[in-house]
């Protein structure tokens, strides 16, 4: 019964967020301050494990990113290329892809940075700057995952472009 109270408490803080645009101000109600102060300890506990599994997460899905782009797509296309061949469309998103890693990274630090700060605010005593840092960390997190689809996606079409390539390839040494 505990967990789907803290579930249901984070789930409706984190829901609210949905109707507040970054620039608008906002208003915390007496009920929302009671909410928060009430449920501290566990909204505190499932953030801390949150932040726990989102950063072995981000270690092990950085790892594999740097290592797709660094161990895989550029070697691959710089053979491609030292055998004369056109590698210029894998290229093309290889260099597309270390700038989405880097702003994946750039953002995976930023919601770390605000997901470290909520984590410091004393929600008990503080519960609008602990409800305005759980805005602010989950806008961050919005982001981070936009960041990620963007490095699923590019991988998704490296392969698509590679494939096209093996294929003509293929088709060019049998003729």
């Amino acid at each position: 019964m505990k967990k789907i109270l803290v579930v249901s408490s984070i789930a409706a803080i984190v829901a609210v967020s949905f109707a507040w645009q970054a620039n608008a101000a906002v208003i915390v109600t007496p009920e929302r301050v009671d909410r928060i102060k009430t449920n501290c300890v566990e909204n505190q506990a499932s953030l801390n494990r949150l932040h726990q599994t989102d950063t072995s997460l981000r270690n092990n899905r950085g790892n594999l990113y740097r290592s797709i782009g660094d161990k895989l797509m550029s070697p691959l296309n710089a053979r491609i290329s030292s055998n004369d061949l056109d590698a210029s469309k894998l290229t093309k998103i290889t260099v597309e892809y270390n700038d989405a890693y880097g702003r994946f990274f750039k953002d995976y630090i930023a919601y770390d940075e605000s997901l470290t700060e909520l984590l410091s605010i004393n929600c008990t005593k503080e519960p609008v700057a602990f409800y305005n840092a759980l805005l602010d960390a989950r806008e961050k997190r919005d982001e981070l995952s936009v960041s990620n689809k963007e490095l699923v996606r590019l991988i998704g079409e490296y392969k698509k472009e590679f494939d096209a390539f093996r294929t003509e390839f293929l088709s060019e040494e049998q003729s």
